[in-house]
């Protein structure tokens, strides 16, 4: 998409005002669900109420992750914490911006960046690989890019209402890819639109970062409209690293009649990157351009009643990287398209049961051009596709107990189909604040993306088998202090067989590898206030390869451990809050880390602050600083971390 254009939607969208505020806050450091009764909401004005209420109303109909169904008791029940929901009001008052600044606040998750803001990330849920996790916006599937995820770098949370992580096999729900996890980015579903309502921001800082975003959202009868814009331009720290990256989505919505909805998604993504590769290549900094460009079209038709609902939806997503200038000479066009069909339907007989049954089919298509051909840079194309069946129990139990089972089949016309099932119990014990839990499934992924580009021509596609995993967990959650403060213990493994790999030796010939990992989880949440937080999460992690030779051995054989995922991952913090103001301090860092065998890299742990002050009811300034003490580390070695910056904005937000 012309990037003049989308300035100028983001211009219009904007054009009510250049100044932007924060809304009161909704905040999972508190509450991992963000529920407030809407009859009971106070705010330091009519707009801040209004936008609040308008949060409340859009959580209170966001399908779990975990189950695809919304909670039908009205009460929503904590999942187990596998499962973590970041409320778009915590990402405004933590001031995170993109994906990825979610993600390495997470238990379970690492993320590895080659260079900074825009530059390729690298996703370990509990150890797994990049490519072993579903991301979604709005339930959608997108286009998994070129590493078999899409590219984090490029999903913009500043203006969505919440993001949803769920950790652990997901495939029973979401099919192929869903071996290690899922992703729900939610933006406003217009169906659940009250009141019009604006929420815009504007900032700037350090390394000639410009940053802006807007939300709207409008009811007019039985029309409601949605639509939110983010735009990003910075130098970055490094040389030859300008990035700049526009996003807009939409969603209309008509309501045919009571509980009867047809509505549209959009989603249109595009980028532009320099890329300078690594510091330690006496070519740095490289030559390579980077132009990205996604998009999504999704209509939908859906129907809510008391004890049952029905939606079916169809995707078109689309995926395009044109890499340019390579040192290498291998210039390539990169072009990705996924289709998808849904239908599901969801039987609520009473409060503590849920049925579903859905269908499903998928189709990928994969294609690599050459701008320059050569004999190392040769075209490659495949495209597949399956069909679905899916079937879900979501139970109360005597005695306390919950239960939540699912199953599905896939049948794929090109690799060898799959089932995949789920099943999670736990028993809280109300007097003493207690939840065990245990879960344990199964996930699949069909080879894709990268699994392709260097196969040789001899070689069919359709032979690799899927990768597969097992996982397994099980825990305590105990209520401290007050029911505000939370500590969560988790004990996970996994086994990963036929890990799809390439032999560094030939370039063309694939590598299986079989892993297993394991270890601890820890969430804690303690509020002896309301107005003080203090959070930590934890992650010990023991990643090892059990069979075969990861990178042809380059990247470890049997017994080694697995690079770039640290033994020790840490993050936490602090947040007090006042009447209208709010300070907050984080860390994160990692430890014991293996960037390749015999490659160590130094432990690092990166400290933040960040604030806010609302002037009136509708405008807010506030300001963070990033590595406070420019420490100067690397996720990955030759890719230098970004320095001290520091950042200041404006927020409005108005509603009627």
């Amino acid at each position: 998409m012309n990037r003049d254009l989308l300035i100028c939607i983001f211009g219009l969208t904007g054009a009510a005002t250049l100044l932007p505020a924060q809304e009161a806050v909704v905040s999972t450091l508190v509450d991992p669900v963000a529920t407030l009764d809407v009859t009971t909401v106070e705010a330091n004005g009519p707009d801040r109420s209004v936008i609040l209420r308008e949060e409340i109303v859009q959580e209170a109909y966001t399908p779990l992750i975990a189950t695809k169904t919304i909670e039908t008791s009205g009460v929503r029940r904590e999942l187990l914490p596998s499962v973590d929901t970041i409320s778009g009001a915590e990402l405004r008052t933590s001031q995170r911006r993109d994906l990825g600044d979610v993600l390495q606040h997470t238990a379970g998750v690492h993320l590895v960046q080659a260079g900074q803001t825009g530059s390729q990330s690298s996703l370990f849920i509990r150890g797994m690989e990049s490519n072993h996790a579903v991301i979604l916006l709005n339930g959608r599937r997108l286009p998994p890019g070129l590493a078999g995820l899409y590219q984090l770098e490029y999903l913009d949370v500043s203006t969505l209402e919440s993001v949803q992580i769920l950790r652990g096999a997901s495939s029973s729900l979401y099919g192929s890819d869903a071996l290690g996890g899922a992703i729900d980015l939610r933006s406003t579903d217009a169906r659940y639109i009250t009141e019009d309502t604006l929420n815009s921001f504007v900032e700037a800082g350090s390394f000639s970062t410009f940053r802006t975003g807007h939300k709207l959202a409008v009811r007019d009868g039985r029309l409601s409209f949605a639509l939110d814009t983010a735009w990003v331009e910075t130098a970055n720290d490094r040389p030859r690293s300008d990035f700049e990256n526009g996003v807009v989505r939409g969603n209309v919505a008509y309501e045919i009649a009571n509980g009867v909805y047809f509505d549209v998604l959009g989603y249109i993504q595009d980028s532009f990157l320099e890329v300078p590769g690594s510091s330690l290549s006496p070519a740095f900094p490289e030559t390579q351009l980077n132009d990205n460009q996604s998009s999504l079209f999704s209509p939908r038709f859906s129907i809510r009643r008391d004890d049952w609902d029905f939606s079916t939806f169809y995707s078109h997503s689309q995926n395009e990287l044109r890499a340019t200038r390579d040192v290498n000479g291998l210039d390539s066009l990169l072009e990705q398209t996924g289709r998808e069909f849904e239908a599901v339907f969801n039987w609520h007989p009473d409060k503590d049961a849920t049925y579903t049954l859905g269908l499903g089919h998928y189709t990928y298509e994969f294609d690599r051009t050459p701008i320059l051909p050569g004999p190392f840079n040769l075209p490659s194309a495949f495209d597949y596709g399956y069909g679905s069946v899916f079937t879900q129990a979501d139970l109360g139990l005597p005695a306390d107990f919950h239960l939540l089972a699912s199953g599905r089949y896939d049948q794929h016309d090109s690799f060898e189909s799959k089932a995949t099932w789920t099943v999670a119990l736990d028993r809280t014990f109300e007097a003493a604040g207690t939840t065990l839990f245990a879960k344990a499934g199964s996930g699949y992924k069909a080879p894709s993306g990268q699994d392709f580009i260097f196969l040789a021509p001899t070689i069919d596609p359709s032979t690799l088998l899927p990768e597969e995993s097992l996982t397994r967990e099980f825990g305590v959650r105990q209520q401290v202090l007050n029911e505000r403060s939370s500590v969560a213990l988790t004990y996970f493994q996994a086994d990963i067989d036929n890990l799809i790999d390439v032999d560094p030796f030939t370039f063309v010939n694939p590598a299986i590898v079989d892993t297993e990992t394991s270890g601890f989880e820890l969430e804690a949440v303690v509020s002896p206030t309301e107005g003080l937080r203090f959070y930590t999460n934890a992650t010990w992690l023991d990643a090892t390869i059990t069979d075969g030779q990861y990178l042809g051995g380059f990247g470890g054989n049997p017994g080694d451990k697995l690079p770039r995922r640290p033994d020790f991952a840490l993050s936490g913090g602090v947040v007090v809050s006042g009447d209208r103001w709010q300070l907050g301090a984080e860390v994160t860092g990692a430890y014991d880390r293996l960037d390749s065998p015999g490659v160590i890299l130094d432990d690092y742990t990166v400290a933040r602050i960040f604030g806010s002050y609302e002037i009136n009811d509708r405008l807010e300034i506030y300001g963070r600083l990033e590595n406070v003490f420019d420490l100067d580390y690397e996720t990955t070695r030759g890719y230098e971390a970004a320095g001290f910056g520091a950042f200041a904005g404006l927020r409005f937000v108005w509603g009627d």
